[in-house]
Order: C-alpha cells, then structure tokens, then sequence
C-alpha cells in the first residue's frame, strides 16, 4: 500500500470528513536533559524505585509538550494528560508484581503497559 495524506485515506470504505492537522513539539533539549537529571538522581536517592515512575513522567512530558498545528500554522489543540501520582503507583506496583512472579519476562512489556496507560488517560484540548 502506498502511502496517503490522511485527508486522501478511506476507513472501511468511509471518507474521512476532517482533518485535525499535524503535531509539532515544544519540547527542548534543555528540558529533556533537565529531566533526565533529575530522574537519575530520584532514582539513586530511592533506590532505584524512582526508575520505575519514570516513565510515566517521560510520557507525559513528551505528550503534553505536543501541539496540533492546522494548515494555516495556528495552534488548534494540545494534548493533556490526566493521572495522578497515586494513579502512577497503583500501576506501577501491579507492574513490579507481574515482573517478580515472571522472573522478570514480563519487564520487556513494563514500557508498552506504560503506553498503554498514559495515552488512555490522554485528552486532547481545544486551543
């Protein structure tokens, strides 16, 4: 299949009706290093327990610096994440439960349940 703008794709034989627009990202590298540094140290000051949220936290900086940009260069939405810290540990802790009792198998999957989780409680906000 070759590839199409979305607005030429048809779904099931249905045209699309709109078209959103394209992402763009706000994120800097500065933020993304900023970041890093400061999970590394969360990480060395816990133990290594703080590893486990991080990828939470990355999902949700990436997501939440992402801007939907129509055709004519305007901002029409941005992306908003919605889970709490307890949310993040629940989760996190049912995870740590199913690598232990899988010998750690189940690790490779840690970061597609993390997905998974995040881009549920994602919610896309008009600009």
């Amino acid at each position: 299949m070759e590839k199409q703008k979305v607005e030429q794709m048809r779904f099931h034989g249905a045209p699309v009706l709109a078209r959103i627009g394209r992402c763009r990202t706000q994120l800097t590298i500065f933020q993304v290093v900023g970041h890093v540094v400061i999970w590394l140290a969360v990480s060395v000051v816990t133990l290594g327990i703080g590893a486990l949220l991080w990828p939470y936290a990355a999902a949700k900086l990436i997501l939440e610096s992402i801007v939907i940009v129509g055709d004519d260069g305007r901002a029409n939405a941005t992306l908003r994440c919605n889970f709490g810290f307890s949310e993040q540990i629940g989760h996190a802790a049912l995870w740590l439960i199913v690598i232990a009792l899988t010998g750690g198998i189940a690790g490779f999957c840690y970061l597609f349940g993390v997905a998974h989780f995040v881009l549920n409680r994602t919610d896309m906000i008009s600009a």
